[in-house]
């Protein structure tokens, strides 16, 4: 009698192998379940992370627009503000006088003394600008000062004591103690003499 011969079923392997699996559970077979449970539990990590990342994408977009509109708003004002003031228009310079003694008083609120000495330097530049605009002419501030008198500038006496804190300053260096509360005393003189000579 001739042997009949045997042939392997792969389709059914195949079938009952996969029904093995995936009806598995951690109690009907451990590892099975182990690699069900895991592929589970990272698909839904890998999900929240995503939603996570694409929500941080978006915010971080929106706000890339948002910094690029005020660059370009702050840039574009400021252009118009320096043709403002090329052509002449009235208050532009003053504006412009107000935001640079604005920061010459961040300077004197500053811990940092060395900011206290710029504040003061500063200020007494700005002094000078100011006395040369009103026609007070000289090499000097000292020499701008003793072209007014009282009747001109009624806060003659004040701009001269602004302005030897000034020279104390630069003579003496870091040598000289310069104090926060003579320094705000200082910057208050000087925004008395800018006020009267209309530059704040």
């Amino acid at each position: 009698m001739v042997p009949q011969p045997v042939y392997l079923n792969w389709e059914y392997i195949l079938t009952r192998s996969w029904d093995f699996v995936t009806s598995a559970h951690p109690g009907s077979w451990p590892v099975a379940g182990w690699i069900v449970t895991s592929v589970e539990d990272i698909i839904i990590v890998g999900m929240g992370l995503s939603l996570i990342f694409l929500i941080l994408l978006v915010y971080a977009q929106i706000r890339l627009v948002q910094v690029e509109h005020a660059g370009y708003a702050k840039q574009a004002e400021e252009e118009r503000a320096k043709r403002r003031l090329q052509a002449g228009v009235p208050g532009v310079e003053e504006s412009v006088e107000r935001a640079r003694f604005a920061r010459i008083q961040a300077l004197s609120a500053s811990p940092n003394p060395g900011d206290w000495r710029r504040a003061v330097i500063d200020a007494d530049v700005m002094l000078a600008e100011g006395l040369a605009q009103k026609g007070f002419t000289g090499q000097t501030v000292a020499d701008q000062l003793k072209q007014a008198n009282p009747f001109q500038l009624t806060t003659l006496d004040i701009a001269w004591k602004a302005h030897k804190v000034r020279n104390d300053i630069a003579h003496g260096g870091e040598a000289y103690a310069l104090s926060e509360r003579d320094t705000r005393a200082t910057i208050e003189q000087f925004h008395r003499v800018f006020e009267e000579l209309g530059m704040i």
